[in-house]
């Protein structure tokens, strides 16, 4: 196989997964869209508006939105289950789905990234500043928090790789949002 061929197949199974995973997960994409495009609309009239008084007010507001969605999408509409699982093995979520081509855990892999990007997202405005350290030690404790309560009450499978990819995700939101503010 070529460089061409595997490129044209890996773009081929990416736009596949890709739309898989949109006609799956609406509402999660459609609760992240909104809370990035409508925060930063009202951040702009914000500082437009009243000079920047409201800024720190109002990404407190939606740092408790973001809370409660991460919340509702990982604790509130579960049920019990029979006994606590945890899964201890770092990337496992990884290897099951390349290697053992299972869609189901890319889509689980790609949920926990994506839940916790506007958590990062909405961060540095919510505590004035936060540096990239800060953001990664936030976004770790609240995802160890979720998977440790998703063990107490046997809500889901308490593992290493769902806080690896909420603090991923938290962390790309930071940058994203970094990146906008210079611009």
């Amino acid at each position: 196989m070529t460089g061409k061929e595997l490129l044209t197949a890996l773009a081929s199974k990416a736009v596949w997964f890709l739309g898989l995973y949109i006609e799956k997960y609406k509402a999660l994409l459609i609760f992240i869209a909104a809370f990035v495009v409508l925060y930063l609309f009202f951040m702009h009239w914000l500082d437009i508006r009243f000079l920047n008084r409201l800024r720190q007010p109002a990404a407190l507001v939606s740092l408790l939105v973001e809370l409660a969605g991460i919340l509702w999408f990982t604790l509130l509409f579960r049920e019990t289950g029979a006994d606590r699982r945890y899964e201890l093995e770092l990337f496992w979520s990884y290897k099951s789905w390349i290697f053992g081509k299972s869609v189901v855990m890319g889509m689980e892999i790609l949920n926990n990234i994506l839940l916790f990007f506007p958590l990062g997202f909405v961060i540095t405005d919510a505590l004035r500043k936060c540096p990239f350290w800060a953001a990664f030690l936030i976004a770790g404790m609240v995802s160890g928090m979720v998977e440790f309560s998703q063990y107490y009450f046997r809500l889901g499978l308490f593992e290493f790789d769902d806080i690896f990819n909420n603090v991923l995700g938290a962390l790309a939101g930071w940058c994203v949002f970094h990146l906008l503010r210079r611009l």
